[in-house]
């Protein structure tokens, strides 16, 4: 137990202290090549601790945020860019129809103190088996931005353009319209009736992924998951319409 009780004093990282090379105390710890670091003020560059751990002080024109990740100035945000955000509220399939979905998404953007126009990420079926596809009902250039920038003041784009929509997302998802950073232990569910090309699934006998025109709650229908930028972000697998999931809402 002593020799545990050693090995964790000497590999933790308490506090803003000085950095000496047989403790990691005041030093910045690196959990991967692509992680960005953590910070305590007033550490200095040099190896220490027993694993090698590396001390690392903020740049002059950046401070050290209470994540304890070295942060600058916000990244201005990009000419023309759109919101998009994964609702706050969760609904069932039955959400009215194209119209109802794009109606909880203004509703919920208006809320958040967004005035543009926002319509919901949804594929859909005709009558007639004609395919409404999620990406020809938006129709803006992009691009789309999330509300909240990372830790490090950066802003996050999960599609530069339109085109990109019939693809997965270059950073997930998982803001809803006030910025609010989704976790694990919210619901990551959200209803697209859409394939991970951007488009509806074809018709097929006794098969329905838009829970019946999003009017039901008595069939399925095709879910994403929020927090991966794979194509699972709308086409993971298909759901009971009874069930409760979000909606992505794009700015037009």
């Amino acid at each position: 137990m002593r020799s545990l009780v050693v090995l964790l004093m000497l590999t933790a990282c308490p506090g803003p202290r000085p950095c000496t090379p047989s403790s990691c105390e005041g030093c910045c710890a690196f959990s991967g090549p692509s992680d960005p670091g953590t910070c305590h003020p007033g550490a200095t560059e040099g190896a220490c601790g027993a694993a090698g751990s590396t001390c690392v002080a903020c740049a002059a024109s950046e401070t050290c945020s209470d994540l304890r990740v070295c942060r600058g100035p916000d990244e201005p945000m990009p000419v023309g860019a759109l919101r998009v955000f994964a609702t706050s509220r969760t609904f069932t399939g039955d959400l009215g129809g194209l119209d109802g979905g794009d109606a909880k998404c203004q509703a919920l953007a208006a809320d958040a103190g967004f005035t543009g126009r926002f319509v919901a990420f949804l594929s859909d079926v005709t009558e007639q088996g004609a395919r409404i596809n999620a990406v020809d009902r938006i129709t803006s250039a992009g691009p789309w931005v999330l509300r909240t920038r990372d830790a490090r003041g950066r802003v996050l784009r999960p599609f530069e353009s339109r085109a990109e929509l019939a693809g997965p997302p270059r950073s997930p998802i998982d803001q809803d319209e006030t910025g609010h950073v989704f976790s694990l232990f919210d619901k990551r569910q959200v209803w697209t009736g859409t394939l991970p090309d951007g488009g509806a699934e074809a018709p097929a006998p006794m098969r329905d992924t838009t829970c019946r025109r999003w009017s039901s709650q008595a069939t399925t229908g095709l879910y994403g998951i929020i927090d991966v930028p794979t194509d699972t972000w709308s086409g993971l697998g298909a759901v009971a319409c009874a069930s409760d999931n979000r909606l992505y809402c794009f700015e037009q």
